[in-house]
Order: structure tokens, then C-alpha cells, then sequence
């Protein structure tokens, strides 16, 4: 049985997945108001816990609350039961292992970053698991975050928290950069609805064009689309002299610097 502490969107997302490519799992979900944990446990025909105490039943573990509310959370596990043995995968920011491992008194516990994509079965998770996972909880860890993302695994924490300022805020710039299009669109003169649906396509479109020319690298995509003397070389040119890759190098040098300071432990 898989326990799920914790029912917000994401893990939520994580769970309908789980379910819908492995129906035979069983899951248990909590939260301390217990709405959304009915809620879920309704969707994946589950059960909801009457308290942690009930986790104790569980080979695995998610917890997917607020990375805040994890001193809390640990302390009570710790009073309802012995978990030791039990493997916890945390979908929590900035929580790092040892402090997973010490607070809950357990060795078996993997860090997973999924991103909001993976609510629609597009999205990308990072794994990094701690040296004590065995091999079959790995795979399995794996098979499950498969079901709603691609998952790579990371084998330094470090690495781990950097790489989450690109695949974990990633979705933040993408639309970040798609509402200067939409604005501009809009500033011309198009319908803001219009104006959104055309923007929208541009990306997925554009995706997918990334996902079936792999064998291309993102310069040989540009210069696909651009030409000598054209249009499109125009808007590329002021992208490379206002320094667009400084730009977006520092943004995540400013995200990953903030994680280090949201460390806990």
C-alpha cells in the first residue's frame, strides 16, 4: 500500500497517474482537514487514514505537504509510529536528505522534484535517491513518477537543486515569456482571447517540433526558422545583443541561490 501524506495538486497529479497505469496499487491518503484526502481517495478508489498511526501499514510513503509544515509533520510520525523501515519519497522543496533521514528516524528516502506539466502526464521529475534505497525501490520509485513524467535520476544534491531552477520553475518562465507575446499581440490589436490561442499553439507546436527533431541541436532549430537578411533574424539578433543568455543565466543563478538559503537543516 502507498501512503500519501499530504493531497495538494501535485501530488494529487502523481497519484491519479500512478492509478490510472496501475490500478491494482492501494493507497492511503491524509490531510489533517481531510477533504482533499477523501477527495483523492475517492478518484483512486483508496482509503483515507483516521490518523498517521494507520501509515505503519505502508511499504511506501509520499509526502507532498508544504515543506513548512515538515517539522510538524515529523515530529508526529515519530509519536505514532516506527517507520524505520519504511521508504519515504518527499516531493517537498528544499528538504534535503540527511534532514529527511534524521527527522524521520528513517535510512530509505528518495527526493523527487516533478513539475505542474506532470498534472497533464507531460511532466519531468527529478530523482535523487539516498545510498540505502535498495535497488527494487528504486525501480519502483521510477515505474511510479513514470506514470505522469519523464524521470531522471541525479545523482548529487547539489546538482539536484540546481537542475530544479530549469525543470521545476521552468513552466513559471515559459509562461513568463509566452505573456510578452500574448501582450504584444494584444497591443496591436488582437482579441486577448485570440491573442492567448494563438500563443498557446506557438508552444505547443514548437514543442513538439523539439520533441520529434532531437537529433538537432537548438541552434540548428534557430537557424531552421531564420534566414540571411529576413524577418525572423531581426527579433534573434536584439535577443543576442540585449544578452538574452546572460539574462537568463543570472535568473537562474538567482533561483538556485534562494533554494540554498530555503535549505532546511
Amino acid at each position: 500500500m502507498i501512503g500519501v501524506i499530504g493531497c495538494g495538486n501535485m501530488a494529487s497529479a502523481i497519484v491519479k497517474g500512478i492509478h490510472q497505469k496501475f490500478p491494482e496499487e492501494k493507497f492511503l491518503t491524509y490531510t489533517p482537514s481531510r477533504t482533499r484526502a477523501v477527495d483523492l481517495a475517492k478518484t483512486v478508489n483508496g482509503s483515507v487514514a483516521d490518523g498517521l498511526k494507520d501509515f505503519s501499514q505502508c511499504e511506501v510513503i509520499i509526502i507532498g505537504c508544504k515543506p513548512q509544515q515538515f517539522d510538524d509533520l515529523s515530529m508526529k510520525l515519530k509519536e505514532a509510529a516506527d517507520f524505520k523501515n519504511t521508504y519515504f519519497i518527499s516531493i517537498m522543496a528544499a528538504i534535503p536528505l540527511n534532514f529527511l533521514q534524521n527527522s524521520l528516524e528513517a535510512h530509505q528516502v528518495t527526493r523527487i522534484m516533478p513539475n505542474m506539466p506532470s498534472l497533464y502526464g507531460e511532466g519531468v521529475s527529478l530523482m535523487l535517491h539516498s545510498k540505502e534505497v535498495k535497488k527494487e525501490l528504486k525501480a519502483k520509485c521510477e515505474k511510479y513518477f513514470a506514470a505522469c513524467s519523464s524521470v531522471h535520476e541525479i545523482s548529487d544534491e547539489d546538482i539536484f537543486d540546481k537542475v530544479t531552477t530549469v525543470t521545476g520553475s521552468g513552466p513559471a518562465y515559459v509562461f513568463q515569456f509566452a505573456k510578452t507575446f500574448s501582450d504584444q499581440l494584444e497591443a496591436w490589436g488582437l482579441d486577448r482571447d485570440e491573442a492567448r490561442k494563438m500563443v498557446t499553439q506557438l508552444f505547443i507546436g514548437s514543442a513538439k517540433h523539439m520533441e520529434q527533431s532531437q537529433e538537432k541541436s537548438f541552434s540548428n532549430l534557430i537557424d531552421e526558422v531564420t534566414s540571411k537578411g529576413g524577418v525572423t533574424i531581426e527579433a534573434v539578433n536584439v535577443f543576442k545583443e540585449n544578452k538574452l543568455q546572460d539574462i537568463t543565466s543570472s535568473a537562474l543563478k538567482a533561483a538556485y541561490n534562494r533554494s540554498v538559503k530555503m535549505r532546511l537543516g
